[in-house]
């Protein structure tokens, strides 16, 4: 394998990366969204409502930060490999130039 294929792999896997963390953060920004909405409308409830407030919404709320926490881990897992793949890009042409 020539250093160019090998260039063309890294900017590949780069590329699809890239592609894996925007779709994890327009995910991670729909869930906040969801979950903003949840409190407010409990936050809501409860000035309306007092003690008697049903809070049925935020019956699920562990299992929404769950699905955040998820998303945040993948998220800087797909950084620290961004970042890698650019060690590996700089590295190359270091010696490219060298």
């Amino acid at each position: 394998m020539t250093r160019s294929d090998k260039i063309m792999e890294i900017a590949e896997e780069l590329s699809y990366t890239r592609g894996r963390v925007e779709s994890t953060l327009v995910n991670l920004k729909s869930q906040l969204i969801s979950l903003k909405e949840v409190v407010d409308l409990s936050l809501t409830e409860l000035e309306s409502e007092g003690i008697d407030a049903p809070l049925h919404k935020l019956s699920n709320i562990e299992e929404r930060s769950a699905i955040i926490s998820k998303n945040v881990r993948e998220i800087k897992q797909q950084s620290a490999s961004l970042e890698q793949a650019l060690g590996y890009i700089r590295a190359a042409k270091k010696l490219s130039l060298g």
